[in-house]
């Protein structure tokens, strides 16, 4: 194969290639393109084919608006101005469709992702001469903003985790925040920003606590596994790793309420495990303290027996002595 066959192909490779990667974004343009209505009998089967969509049945505005441009279509000239009008009704309509099927699913966030396109068409069609359309789609979308501000609310309060919960309440507030509910929207904001201290506030708590355990973790390693091994590498300062084991263990005691309370989960399997090392090491510890200080205890007993019997030997010696210069002194007095 030369060399200009081999280039040949190496073109015709990349060619492929980024065919491959250009043509299901082509085809989805077209695809949209294609499904926009464009002509007034086009916006027609579209704005018929909306209707009873449980979006617009609970959100009545919505159908309002939908059966005005199925009037306005039909009335009058299709002029380019109507035409564009019409378009911008038919997005705020569709995308307000799928903001309401996605928060029936679960997905309020996305779904409120979904309102805000809905809320800058909505924006749109008022500058394009659309206002009767605009006041009550605003009307309709204040309402739903509110009711996904509740439901994520309520949500937040469900959850155990304060990262979700914080999460949570910040969408829900920025829903109230857009559904015109001010005083549920400064309410939950205060609520937030205290949670968020608290949390704050526990989790330094939480890492220090861990930090200061996993040191005493460190520095005892294996010679805490056992009363011997502790007696053995730390003798006289058992006491103070004592001392250290029980801090440590107290620390740990700490860490898992925090945990416990803000539903860290990812983080409680390593404090349960730090738990368990710990309270391990102050069991060997306790015992080797209590084993150090039967030790001492013995030591001095010892001490103190020996200074008893050599006390006892010395009071007998002294009262033998004086015995023995009683008997003397009669001896001299009868001879």
């Amino acid at each position: 194969m030369t060399e200009t066959h081999k280039r040949a192909r190496c073109a015709f490779a990349i060619a492929v290639i980024c065919w491959s990667l250009v043509a299901p974004a082509a085809a989805t343009q077209t695809q949209t393109e294609e499904s926009s209505p464009e002509t007034a009998d086009e916006f027609l089967d579209a704005f018929r084919g909306l209707e009873g969509h449980p979006a617009f049945q609970e959100y009545s505005e919505f159908e309002v608006v939908r059966a005005q441009a199925v009037s306005t279509v039909q009335v009058g000239t299709f002029t380019d101005a109507k035409a564009e009008r019409m378009r911008l009704v038919y997005e705020v309509l569709v995308t307000f469709d799928e903001a309401y099927n996605l928060s029936q699913s679960g997905s309020r966030i996305e779904s409120l992702e979904r309102a805000n396109r809905t809320e800058a068409l909505v924006a749109d069609l008022r500058a394009a001469g659309g206002s009767q359309y605009a006041a009550l789609t605003t009307l309709a979308l204040d309402r739903f903003y509110q009711n996904q501000g509740e439901a994520l609310h309520q949500a937040a309060l469900a959850t155990n985790d304060t990262r979700s919960r914080l999460d949570l309440m910040k969408s829900a507030a920025t829903a109230y925040k857009r559904g015109g509910a001010v005083q549920q929207y400064s309410n939950l904001v205060v609520q937030r920003e205290r949670l968020q201290a608290t949390y704050q506030t526990d989790v330094e708590t939480l890492n220090e606590s861990v930090a200061a355990a996993g040191e005493f973790l460190d520095s005892c390693r294996e010679s805490c596994d056992s009363a011997v091994g502790a007696l053995t590498t730390h003798t006289l300062s058992v006491f103070d790793r004592y001392a250290s084991a029980r801090a440590a263990s107290d620390r740990l005691v700490t860490a898992a309420d925090v945990t416990a309370e803000h539903g860290l989960s990812d983080r409680a399997e390593r404090i349960s495990e730090m738990r368990e090392r710990t309270q391990s090491a102050v069991a060997s510890l306790a015992l080797a303290s209590a084993m150090l200080a039967l030790g001492f205890a013995a030591a001095v007993a010892l001490v103190a027996g020996l200074f008893a019997h050599r006390l006892t030997a010395w009071a007998r010696d002294v009262d033998d002595a004086q015995i023995g210069d009683i008997v003397a002194t009669e001896g001299v007095r009868h001879g």
